[in-house]
């Protein structure tokens, strides 16, 4: 049970995060149904992470483009 508490605490942090930057984000929100989230953005979510001690690997940054693959990309 802890292991699922903890995972949920850093979606949820990882998302609140992510607000800080798009503030309509949910675990749903995409750059297809989000216009305001363009490849600055991602960066901009990828520093913000970053300062909050959530690390995307450079080499995966290329690969975002939701909410989801930033969640599985910090899961793996």
């Amino acid at each position: 049970m802890k292991e699922t508490e903890d995972a949920n605490g850093i979606k949820d942090k990882i998302i609140e995060t992510i607000r800080t930057i798009l503030p309509e984000a949910t675990a749903e929100t995409s750059m297809r149904n989000t216009p305001s989230w363009d490849s600055l953005k991602t960066l901009q979510i990828v520093m913000a992470l970053d300062e909050d001690d959530i690390a995307i690997p450079f080499e995966r940054i290329a690969d975002i483009r939701s909410v989801a693959d930033i969640l599985a990309i910090a899961a793996s």
